[in-house]
């Protein structure tokens, strides 16, 4: 102060500060990044489990597409041959073991669950992540509801007039009705068949929408897990 230096080393003192905050500045900034690079590590190794859910959900959903056209197709013709009254007629046992089944579906969500604990925000595409949130909030709960009906009317309505009216029955394999002409006059039966394949052409409508999206959802994900 006696050399009138005071301004020169306020400056100077002011000039470190500014270095020291500059320099803790700089180190959250690179504390975030790192934490930011290992939050985004995290989130591509949940959407590769999403991708990889996606595709066993495709595979299970052809199979299940596969099956239930063909399960349908031998409704329309069981149908078909009630309103012509032809039966019985060759397969008539087989095709009686396909009428009305229950085709249970597992899907799986567990790296979309797993991404809802990081927080989807974290997907800044938002179309992938509308379509994600589309996909697993609605379209499977659709499905699964569609399955449920079917699931019940297999259980509440069909298994119980199997058990009044047919002597032998082996899921998928063949139905032997207790009589045909029986059979061939029971309009319950027929309408229970119509009832049905209703839902189930509703359960097919369903999967079909779900395996579009995914196909839809795919490359979206695979170019968020490239970069």
């Amino acid at each position: 102060m006696s050399e009138n230096k005071t301004g020169k080393y306020l400056k100077y003192a002011i000039g470190e500060i500014i270095l020291v905050v500059i320099g803790i500045l700089i180190a959250l900034q690179i504390n975030n990044w790192n934490e930011e690079r290992k939050v985004d590590f995290e989130v591509v190794k949940t959407l590769a489990e999403i991708r990889s859910n996606l595709i066993s959900d495709s595979l299970s959903i052809r199979e299940t597409r596969i099956k239930k056209v063909e399960d349908i197709n031998i409704q329309y013709r069981v149908i078909h041959e009630l309103e012509n009254n032809n039966i019985p007629y060759d397969s008539i046992n087989y095709h009686l073991g396909r009428v009305m089944l229950a085709r249970r579906i597992v899907l799986v969500d567990n790296g979309y669950q797993l991404m809802k604990k990081f927080g989807l925000e974290r997907l800044k595409n938002q179309k992938l992540r509308n379509a994600l949130i589309s996909y697993y909030t609605n379209s499977i709960k659709k499905i699964l509801d569609d399955t449920a009906d079917d699931d019940f009317e297999f259980i509440k309505v069909f298994l119980p007039y199997v058990r009044s009216y047919f002597r032998d029955y082996s899921w998928s394999k063949q139905g032997v009705p207790t009589d045909y002409e029986h059979l061939k006059s029971d309009q319950y039966f027929l309408t229970m068949l119509k009832v049905n394949i209703k839902n189930e052409e509703s359960t097919l409508e369903q999967l079909q929408y779900a395996a579009k999206q995914i196909q839809h959802i795919l490359p979206m994900l695979d170019e968020r897990i490239k970069k």
